[in-house]
C-alpha cells in the first residue's frame, strides 16, 4: 500500500516500549487504510434497515458488508446491461 503521509521518526527523541511502538505502528497503518477508503452515508427508514439486517443475518454477514456486496453486485449488473445495450445499438 502506498503511504500518503511522511511521518517523522522520533525514536531518537522519545523512548517507547516495544509494545507502545507496535501499537503506534498499528494505529498509523489503520489511519493509512482509512485514507484509502471512501465513506458513504445515507438515510433509510428503520423498517428498511431492519429488513437489510435480517437478510444479512440470514447470509451470516454483518449488515454493512451485506449492503456493500448488494450495491456492488447491482452496480456490476447495471454496467453489464448498459454495455450490452450499447453494443446492440452500435450494431444496428
Amino acid at each position: 500500500m502506498k503511504k500518503r503521509r511522511n511521518y517523522e521518526e522520533v525514536s531518537d527523541r522519545i523512548e517507547l516500549s516495544p509494545e507502545e511502538d507496535a501499537r503506534i505502528g498499528e494505529m498509523i497503518d489503520q489511519a493509512e487504510r482509512e485514507l484509502e477508503e471512501a465513506r458513504v452515508s445515507f438515510r433509510w427508514g428503520k423498517e428498511q434497515l431492519e429488513q437489510v439486517k435480517q437478510a444479512a443475518s440470514t447470509m451470516g454477514v454483518p449488515y454493512q458488508t451485506f449492503i456493500k456486496l448488494a450495491v456492488f453486485e447491482r452496480a456490476l449488473s447495471v454496467l453489464k446491461d448498459s454495455q450490452a445495450v450499447r453494443k446492440s445499438t452500435d450494431v444496428a
